[in-house]
């Protein structure tokens, strides 16, 4: 017992890794940002679905799933991205590596359990601009908002299962806009530095059963309210004169009160569906579709784009050779794939005449490894997706990403009574 609950400090006080920028696209210059969580490693080699649950694992996108939990389980990922950028003209690299998600599930008794930790929301990383014998611009962006959860999910039947998520979002962001041209002596900087804080909501359904001596059927459905969203902006207004190695040299310099605002946060609705044969192999599909999502809290927001309802399509499964193999362990590891397509709601116009609708595709693969006692439930998660974000329509980017990820998902067993000491 006293070893479980310090595992579940030590994870719970990796908060510091959250603070740290977990994206680099110029696509988080829109709105509040990128939305970079995708799920456990689990869902990520899945094509992110999120519809199966089984009753050892964390499933982060539907608080029903701990109404199936049957052992204390704990579970982080990381993931590491490396994305090639480029315009009909110019291409660009970038990384990075963050820590993906931390979080505790613990079941009580055999209808209910609960859970709580932190994942990602949103991150903003990005620096874009242009120079020509007129103009020089550059913006750049850097920060995140972390979600902290706690769940909870019951079993009102031996098929279905119903669960409710309390989040409480937080973190900061910093936005730098910069401007010069050759008609006027000094050019322009805007910093806006704001604080986030807010209170959210998810509810999620799930039904399992059997359909034959074989096949077991699950389905769910996921509905998160839109929600509001307080920012707190400090805004640093600021003239400089540009040098010829295009350095800023800050002339003179002014705070402004901007205050506080509430941003709406769009609700989302997710309905999934699998069918397979439990320690076997399962195959599912899903669909969601998100609120609009124009919200920003700063003044430099690009004239030319439009927000819209996104749209997300899922399949993905995976397949077990042999789960209870005594003398091969390659039989007894979880062998995953999927794919997905978003439509990320976002419509830009990158030469200023034309616009194009920003998308997104990926298709992955994964493994969970069986550590520790071979009756244990406890593995190791790797996966991989290749995938595609934007177009180079429209004087716009495309960029081309690959994402390396691992996870643990550890098992215990607390609150059962021991028969003999």
């Amino acid at each position: 017992m006293i070893r479980s609950l310090i595992i579940a400090v030590v994870i719970l006080t990796s908060i510091n890794g959250f603070a740290q920028s977990r994206t680099s696209s110029p696509y988080s210059f829109f709105g509040l940002g990128q939305q970079t969580f995708k799920g456990t490693i689990e869902n990520r080699s899945m094509g992110s679905m999120r519809t199966y649950v089984d009753s050892v694992h964390i499933n982060l996108r539907n608080p029903a799933a701990y109404g199936n939990l049957r052992v204390t389980t704990y579970t982080l990922g990381a993931v590491h991205s490396k994305t090639w950028a480029s315009t009909e003209e110019q291409s660009d690299s970038y990384d990075a590596t963050t820590i993906e998600y931390v979080s505790i599930g613990i079941p009580l008794g055999k209808k209910a359990g609960f859970g709580f930790g932190l994942v990602p929301f949103q991150s903003v990383g990005y620096e874009i601009g242009s120079v020509n014998n007129n103009l020089y611009s550059r913006f750049t962006g850097e920060g995140s908002i972390t979600r902290a959860y706690f769940g909870f999910g019951y079993k009102l039947t031996s098929e279905l299962s119903v669960g409710g998520e309390f989040r409480y979002n937080f973190g900061e962001e910093t936005n730098s806009s910069s401007v010069a041209t050759n008609s006027v002596q000094f050019g322009t900087n805007e910093v806006n530095e704001t604080d986030f804080s807010g209170a959210s909501f998810n509810l999620g359904l799930h039904y399992q059963k059997m359909i034959n001596d074989r096949l077991e059927l699950q389905a769910s459905a996921v509905y998160s309210p839109g929600s509001d969203l307080n920012a707190k902006n400090e805004r640093t207004l600021s003239t400089f004169i540009l040098s010829p190695s295009l350095d800023e040299n800050i002339v003179s310099t002014r705070d402004t009160e901007f205050g506080e605002q509430d941003l709406k946060l769009p609700s989302e609705l997710t309905f999934g569906v699998t069918i397979g044969q439990p320690l076997k192999w399962n195959l599912g599909a899903e669909y969601s579709i998100q609120g609009s999502s124009a919200i920003s809290s700063r003044s430099f927001a690009p004239e030319g784009t439009t927000f819209d309802d996104a749209a997300s399509y899922r399949i993905g499964g995976f397949y077990i050779p042999n789960y209870n193999s005594i003398t091969k362990y390659w039989d007894r590891v979880v062998y995953r794939g999927g794919m997905r397509y978003e439509e990320l709601g976002l419509e830009v116009s990158g030469d200023g005449v034309n616009s194009s609708s920003i998308n997104e595709f990926g298709i992955s693969f994964g493994l969970g490894l069986p550590i520790g006692r071979r009756t244990g439930f406890s593995n190791a998660n790797v996966g991989l997706e290749l995938g595609q974000r934007g177009t180079q329509d429209a004087g716009l980017i495309r960029e081309t990403f690959f994402n390396f990820s691992v996870g643990l998902s550890l098992n215990d067993t607390w609150f059962i009574k021991r028969k003999y000491n």
